[in-house]
């Protein structure tokens, strides 16, 4: 055989029956998904005559649609919006009501679209997810059984939150949003809340801080889980100066909400981190003392604020304790009337009363919450669905327990002193439709990691 290689011509080489050469990918790319091409050309053509027939409105139209497709596309994002937003619900509820629960709606939508081409991760379910779909099952017989007092809107309500917990575990088990940069969104925006928080107490506009959140005791239950976070996403090297002036304005913003529910989880959750020697007794001096020192500079800059604040507070404790003693019975007499699957969700806000006026002392208030999380849920899905509430909450404080042990993580540390304030600042509140244990119990289940998939037979 000669070495010589034949002559090139300008011809084909290929005769006419040969295979043609296999397209690029770009070229398999634009034959397959046309769209790509055609959709952003119409959408185009669309913009231009809608500028020219209503500039006023086209500006912000194209604007919502085009952050509309952001949220849809990237999942990050929209959950860390929703997280954001959490905070400052009331604030969002004065533009519209509707407004937390549309961006709920989108991050779910989103999840909804990626989860569309397939798993974003192959490990096992977890421990936490287990105990939400046992939940939800309770949730559903006890609406079959009793129906829905409210209409189903508390339903709705459960569902938005299990969803959502749902997507926060899946996204952030895929590797697709961190589980330190969501707890540096909630810190962020827990911060910028009391910020305006504080802001509007010492303009002397609430006798008690909560701005973002109408309900002082309910801001306080955002702060009591951002506190611990707020420490642990401090970084030596990245700007630690803003991470601090994080950790004073949620602390001063949660001494000002005046809440003894949350101020009993703190207390709680700084004898049980130093009993596990998270945290030693110097640092807790230190930290005790700076607080002090925070709670000495309020009053000596706004003595008359602060004695008006506390008088106030004062003057109607004592019926805040009984009407909460009397609607705590009731929740217990709910239970006992059905204690496997409870009187229904949303049944308690709608018919407690007729338990209060069964009981010996007649309460003169008309909320429509029982103050105590566990006995609530109890009341409305029975000891069935209090039984998985609670195995969720556990499953996270596990997840967060043992992350800590196996690698001292300081963020796992903090998530698992969030969830023992919180979880005891919750037999004094009721904040199950709030986002902070639901976020705290996600983060507590992702960063126990699983073990290593099993590779692939052809891997």
């Amino acid at each position: 055989m000669s070495g010589t290689v034949p002559p090139t011509t300008g011809h084909d080489p290929a005769g006419p029956g040969s295979p043609a050469a296999p397209a690029s990918a770009p070229e398999r790319g634009a034959a397959r998904q046309p769209w790509l091409v055609v959709g952003p050309a119409l959408l185009a053509v669309l913009g231009g005559v809608a500028v020219g027939m209503a500039p006023a409105l086209a500006g912000p139209v194209l604007v919502g649609l085009l952050a509309l497709v952001v949220m849809l596309t990237r999942l990050e994002v929209a959950l860390g919006l929703v997280v954001a937003a959490s905070v400052f619900e009331d604030y969002l509820a004065a533009l519209d009501p509707r407004a937390l629960k549309v961006l709920g709606a989108l991050a779910i939508g989103s999840w909804l679209v990626r989860r569309a081409r397939g798993r974003l991760h192959r490990g096992p379910r977890t421990k936490v997810l287990g105990a939400a779909a046992v939940l939800a099952v309770a949730l559903l017989a006890s609406t079959l059984v009793n129906g829905a007092p409210d209409g189903g809107t508390t339903l709705l309500r459960w569902g938005g939150f299990l969803a959502l917990l749902l997507v926060l575990v899946d996204t952030m088990r895929a590797g697709r949003l961190a589980p330190a940069s969501l707890a540096r969104v909630y810190v962020g925006a827990s911060a910028l809340a009391a910020a305006a928080g504080i802001v509007s107490y010492t303009l002397g506009l609430d006798r008690r801080v909560g701005g973002p959140i109408g309900d002082p005791n309910d801001f306080a239950f955002f702060l009591l889980a951002a506190l611990p976070l707020s420490l642990a996403v401090r970084r030596p090297g990245w700007r630690p100066g803003v991470w601090d002036v994080a950790t004073v304005l949620i602390a001063l913003a949660l001494l000002g909400t005046f809440s003894r529910g949350a101020l009993i989880g703190l207390v709680v959750m700084l004898l049980v981190a130093v009993l596990l020697r998270q945290v030693s007794l110097q640092q807790l001096t230190g930290a005790l003392g700076a607080l002090l020192v925070l709670a000495a500079l309020v009053v000596a800059l706004f003595p008359d604020l602060v004695t008006e604040s506390l008088t106030a507070k004062d003057a109607v404790a004592d019926q805040n304790v009984a009407e909460r003693l009397q609607l705590w019975e009731a929740a217990g007499e709910m239970v006992l009337d059905a204690p496997v699957l409870g009187q229904g969700p949303g049944a308690f806000g709608v018919e407690h009363q007729r338990w209060l006026e069964e009981l010996p002392v007649s309460a003169t208030s008309d909320l429509d919450v029982a103050h105590q999380t566990y006995l609530e849920v109890a009341a409305e899905v029975g000891l069935v669905g209090l039984a998985a509430f609670v195995a969720m909450l556990a499953a996270g404080v596990r997840g967060a327990w043992r992350a800590w042990r196996r690698d001292g993580s300081a963020l796992a540390s903090a998530v698992l002193a969030s969830l023992v304030a919180t979880t005891t600042a919750a037999c004094f509140l009721s904040e199950q439709f709030f986002l902070p244990l639901w976020l705290l119990v996600a983060l507590g289940a992702v960063l126990l990691v699983d073990e290593p998939d099993e590779p692939d037979p052809e891997d």
